[in-house]
């Protein structure tokens, strides 16, 4: 195991703790903004200085006439703030592809489970992946806004470790969320907090609990963790 995870374990309190989110950014993660925004964003050290290097390199490779800058939307969450945007798509009071009167928890869940992961569960809990630019598919697609952008990221974020976890459904046999062509992760970490995830969700020291439907989740979690892309795992 990497040194630098063991010492991100012991600042969040414990492996677990740290797999699941149970900490808080400021003295664990790289904490920064983007320019004029107020929102403060975190990553690991290593992987702040990796997404710095792929920024830069966007910037100077990309088209003279190009407009769009890359920026981070959304970065680390912890457990808290996943567990209110769950239950907020649980009980209705955020709207999703579907409304979810007369429906079964179960069939909520498979909605919620789109493009949204249960507390404890999420990517964003380990300060290795990021959203970038707009949670909008058709963005990054031909004729849209972030279509050089995605191009460019295709090709050439594995250069800094990159790579982006949820591709096409269809390359994951069906399995897990669905594709999310901006959401970017640090193969280099991710990939072990992954394998160490499924190991302690296996092992019962990682359990679904303490939220709206976790009952009904039960073991689907290990599904959701496990379906990435096949250069991301």
């Amino acid at each position: 195991m990497a040194v630098a995870l063991q010492n991100l374990f012991q600042k969040a309190g414990s492996k677990t703790n740290f797999l699941q989110g149970k900490f808080e950014s400021k003295n664990t993660l790289r904490e920064f903004q983007n320019p004029g925004d107020t929102r403060i964003h975190g990553l690991i050290p290593e992987v702040y200085n990796k997404w710095i290097e792929m920024l830069t390199a966007f910037e100077k490779e990309k088209s003279p006439n190009y407009k769009q800058t890359m920026f981070i939307v959304s970065s680390f969450r912890n457990y808290k703030h996943q567990k209110a945007i769950w239950e907020s798509k649980y009980t209705g009071s955020k709207p999703m592809r579907e409304p979810i009167k007369g429906k079964t928890p179960k069939e909520i869940i498979d909605l919620i489970l789109e493009f949204s992961s249960a507390p404890g569960t999420s990517r964003h809990h380990w300060g290795t992946d990021f959203d970038i630019n707009s949670l909008d598919n058709g963005y990054f697609e031909k004729g849209g806004k972030g279509y050089e952008l995605y191009s460019w990221m295709t090709k050439n974020a594995s250069r800094f470790g990159f790579c982006q976890p949820y591709n096409s459904l269809s390359l994951r046999n069906g399995v897990g969320y669905h594709e999310e062509k901006w959401h970017w992760s640090y193969r280099p970490l991710a990939s072990e907090l992954r394998n160490l995830w499924i190991q302690e969700f296996k092992s019962g020291n990682i359990k679904m609990s303490d939220y709206k439907g976790s009952d009904v989740l039960g073991d689907r979690a290990l599904d959701y963790v496990s379906s990435v892309a096949l250069e991301c795992q």
